[in-house]
């Protein structure tokens, strides 16, 4: 024989490992929370969104030196719409964590 290959003799020599631990039950295996590519692709949609109405927001409120009505009507609706966001990523974290 090759002395590359392996012999029943050269792997039944591994010592067994022994571990006084409770044995594995049904209960206390966590389940398993899978990620769907729906799911992947609703996140990233609402953390863009949120992210650039955010963004939207603070660049109006930073280098606008001296809004308009409208201008402030649209910082606080991309304030809004960001905080909305945020909301909705805890939300759906929360809902996957459920299940």
């Amino acid at each position: 024989m090759s002395e590359g290959l392996a012999t029943p003799s050269a792997v039944s020599a591994a010592p067994a490992v022994v571990t006084d631990q409770m044995p594995v039950t049904a209960a206390a295996v966590p389940e398993v929370t899978t990620v769907t590519a729906h799911f992947k692709l609703v996140f990233i949609c609402v953390t863009v969104i949120t992210v650039l109405t955010l963004v939207a927001s603070l660049y109006i409120g930073i280098f606008i030196e001296k809004p308009t009505d409208a201008a402030k009507s649209a910082m606080d609706t991309c304030s809004t719409l960001a905080n909305l966001g945020f909301g909705a990523m805890v939300g759906l974290l929360g809902g996957k964590a459920v299940q």
